[in-house]
C-alpha cells in the first residue's frame, strides 16, 4: 500500500477566500505555481507535489491537517 497527499479542495477555497484570493489566478500567483497545476490539482486531475504544499503551508499559514489529507491506494500507485 502506497501513501499520497490529496488537497481538501473546499477548505483551500475557502481560505484563499478569506485571505483575498478569490480566483484560481490570485491563489496560483500567491503560491508561486502555474494557474494551469492549481487547476489540475483543485479539479483532482493532479496529486499536489512538493512545491504546492510547501507554498501553501508557508505562504498561506495554515498546518497540514488544514489543507491536505494523506490516503493510501490498494495498488501502490498514485491516483
Amino acid at each position: 500500500m502506497s501513501a499520497h497527499v490529496r488537497i481538501r479542495t473546499g477548505a483551500l477555497e475557502r481560505i484563499g477566500n478569506a485571505q483575498g484570493l478569490r480566483s484560481r489566478y490570485a491563489l496560483a500567483k500567491h503560491l508561486g505555481v502555474a494557474q494551469s497545476t492549481i487547476g489540475r490539482v483543485l479539479d483532482g486531475d493532479q496529486l499536489p507535489g512538493n512545491t504546492i504544499i510547501a507554498a501553501t503551508l508557508s505562504k498561506l499559514h495554515v498546518s497540514f491537517e488544514d489543507v491536505f489529507e494523506v490516503g493510501g491506494t490498494d495498488s501502490g500507485a498514485a491516483a
